[in-house]
């Protein structure tokens, strides 16, 4: 049942919330499938969601449905990641270890017992009956009457389970599901890798494979139009694979090397084209142009980016709440969301807003509706579609900036803001604290950092420069 909540302003009918008390917390509390009762052993979820606050309360329960959502998915439709883990569970609830199965006879062969009591008695008997004939029983035979973490936890046993290059790509993306970026980051390489390998056992994976894969993409083989990859980004795709080999050898205790350790890469950054930062020129051009078209949501976006120095998807996945517009020192606050992971964790931070950065926010929030997205055409629980806006707003400048044809992107605005702050002799420290970038030394890793208004002072000398 839904709860309601009435406001002073509004009655809202919330899925899930829950309250055990009339002053007490909010609750989540959801039924479970029918045909999924037994699997979790209960009725319904509950969960204390630790908060009085209607509008908290509602976040926690997106997250909360999401999630078991999932889960749900994964019992119904096992994916093999998921199966391999349940495998490998059941065997060590057995004591059986799964690297290395026949360490303990005894323990392996309660848990052969208990794979045989989950057989249907007629297939029992006939297999028995297979057996005094002398006739063998192939594995599949049996693993097909049997569920799927039981035939998974059998094949590992009998250690005639292969981990294959799309299991170690799968496991290691379900290990970092939280972290979207990292999520789309591993799907590139892997499929590379699979193209031109095929997909192996990542047992069967050797140094050799590795070296040509590297020829493979810095020749421009994978694609259709012969264009090969820059040496960096081709670095990236080589940390992925190793940092994914190594997570899925570590967790399964495979006695195998990574083959992706130490490559090298011929002529690594020679052909890295140094990103172009906007000038105070191609400011003035920009804001002519966004002037001229008024300020829509991708408009109030790009000014967003222009006058903070902030990442595209950083702005694109603002929620309301992280606006602060009427305080002394109006600020965005740039944080970590379900739908929008950060960079790093010195990308979370306080900016605060130049005039023509605090009139986009207003605007933008007159056009978000009821939103709780500041930009809600390209934001949602889903995810955040930065990409989507970067190559509409790149193909915008480009076609509004002709006077300049210097390969001016979105990104190239982050560079022109530490250009401008250098400009006015603004300190490292604060250009760090501005763009959400490590500090160098120990001692300004030290204390809270600079107040809104200082950073605000500096944010208004930079964009001065532009302003005339």
């Amino acid at each position: 049942m839904p709860y309601l909540y009435i406001s002073p302003f509004m009655a809202v009918k919330i899925a899930y919330l829950w309250r055990k008390t009339e002053t007490g917390p909010f609750w989540f509390k959801r039924r479970v499938p029918l045909d999924l009762v037994k699997a979790v052993g209960r009725d319904y979820v509950q969960v204390s969601l630790g908060t009085r606050d209607f509008k908290v309360a509602a976040r926690k329960i997106e997250t909360l449905a999401k999630k078991l959502d999932a889960e749900w998915a994964h019992m119904r439709s096992p994916s093999r990641a998921s199966s391999i883990e349940q495998g490998h569970q059941l065997l060590a609830s057995f004591g059986v270890d799964p690297s290395n199965p026949k360490a303990d006879p005894e323990s392996l062969e309660v848990f052969f017992d208990m794979v045989e009591d989950q057989l249907p008695p007629s297939v029992r008997h006939a297999h028995y009956q297979a057996y005094q004939e002398g006739d063998t029983v192939s594995p599949e035979d049996i693993d097909r009457h049997l569920p799927a973490s039981s035939a998974m936890a059998l094949a590992l046993a009998q250690e005639r389970i292969k981990i294959l290059a799309s299991d170690c790509r799968d496991q290691y993306i379900k290990a970092r599901a939280s972290k979207p970026r990292t999520v789309n980051a591993a799907s590139i390489p892997f499929k590379y890798l699979i193209e031109l390998l095929g997909d192996r056992d990542i047992r069967r994976y050797r140094r050799a494979d590795a070296n040509r894969f590297v020829q493979h993409l810095l020749s421009g083989d994978h694609s259709e139009n012969g264009k090969p990859i820059a040496t960096t980004t081709v670095q990236r795709y080589l940390t992925t694979l190793r940092a994914a080999w190594a997570y899925v050898i570590k967790e399964n205790e495979l006695d195998c090397k990574n083959p992706w350790s130490s490559i090298e890469i011929p002529g690594l950054g020679r052909d890295e084209e140094k990103r172009v930062p906007f000038t105070v020129s191609d400011y003035r051009l920009l804001y002519a142009a966004t002037d001229s078209h008024g300020l829509d949501g991708l408009r109030c976006i790009l000014t967003l980016v222009a006058e903070t120095g902030a990442r595209l998807a950083e702005i694109v996945g603002l929620g309301v709440e992280d606006c602060h517009i009427d305080v002394p020192v109006p600020f965005i606050h740039i944080r970590p969301h379900p739908w929008r992971s950060l960079k790093t964790a010195q990308s979370a931070r306080k900016v605060p807003l130049t005039l023509r950065a605090l009139v986009a926010v207003k605007a933008a929030r007159e056009l978000k509706g009821h939103s709780a997205y500041l930009f809600p055409r390209y934001t949602s629980s889903a995810g955040c579609k930065a990409d989507t806006v970067s190559a509409t707003l790149n193909k915008w400048i480009r076609t509004n900036l002709v006077e300049v044809g210097r390969g001016l992107t979105m990104h190239s605005l982050r560079h022109g803001m530490t250009d401008l702050l250098r400009e006015v002799g603004c300190h490292t420290a604060v250009i760090n604290q501005l763009l959400g970038w490590e500090s160098a030394g120990q001692g300004e890793k030290y204390g809270a950092g600079y107040s809104l208004a200082q950073l605000k002072d500096w944010l208004d000398r930079a964009t001065a420069l532009h302003a005339g």
